[in-house]
């Protein structure tokens, strides 16, 4: 509460790859007016698991100065920097995030995790803008996590700003082009700099699955850590979201 008697603004704070354009305004769309986004920028350039491992240098620096804002979360918004080393990986990387920004912490790829299982996703039909070594990456995160990537399809990109500029036509025209298998139980779309939103609840009702994106699942994991509904955008994530507890 503020000296007034009003309550403060909740700040969450956004690590974000420097090339980034879409997580913070996907975000922004989706914030209570009680709320702040604050980010800070990693620097990298290309697609690839070498710079989404360069990219980590960067995390003491800007967990840091997101700390000084006074952030109550840090979102870790890079799902291949947060998968390229694996869960023990995902984990001391959420651990070094909190110990520089006194926060806590969130990766988006533990986040999807979390995600998937929420709309009990055990095979998942993979999607992503990435070159293959990524893909294959990911594919491994998950499946030491219990989820099968039943089929997994990229699109090649290796500017990682140029992922930015994939529409929601693009999407659904690429989803179309390779449909979930029949064993399918959940279509994931990864990458944070990958525009989801408008998508979501479209292919829901094209394939009868559930989405769970990059974004939806770090967005999730942020409402209900700070207690915030899950709006309806997010599709079957917001039907499946644990209701928040009453704030005083």
């Amino acid at each position: 509460m503020t000296p007034s008697g009003e309550r403060s603004m909740q700040r969450l704070g956004l690590l974000a790859p420097s090339v980034n354009t879409v997580a913070e305004p996907e975000f922004w769309r989706l914030l209570p007016p009680t709320a702040s986004l604050h980010a800070a920028r990693m620097r990298n350039s290309t697609c690839g698991v070498d710079d989404a491992r360069r990219m980590l240098a960067h995390v003491e620096r800007a967990s840091d100065e997101l700390g000084s804002a006074r952030v109550e979360l840090v979102v870790f918004a890079c799902t291949a920097s947060s998968f390229v080393d694996g869960p023990q990986g995902e984990a001391a990387l959420r651990t070094r995030i909190e110990q520089a920004a006194g926060a806590p912490a969130l990766t988006a790829s533990g986040a999807v995790i979390d995600a998937l299982r929420r709309v009990d996703g055990r095979r998942a039909a993979l999607y992503t803008p990435y070159p293959r070594e990524l893909d294959a990456s990911e594919a491994a995160f998950l499946a030491a996590h219990g989820i099968a990537a039943v089929s997994s399809h990229g699109l090649g990109v290796t500017d990682a700003a140029a992922i930015a500029d994939v529409t929601a036509n693009d999407l659904l025209t690429f989803v179309a082009a390779h449909p979930p298998p029949a064993d399918a139980d959940c279509i994931f779309l990864s990458c944070t700099n990958l525009p989801t939103w408008p998508v979501i609840r479209p292919l829901e009702a094209a394939y009868g699955l559930p989405v769970v994106t990059s974004n939806s699942a770090a967005f999730t994991a942020a409402a209900a850590h700070l207690g915030w509904n899950t709006p309806p955008t997010l599709g079957a994530l917001a039907s499946t979201a644990t209701p928040p507890p009453a704030r005083v």
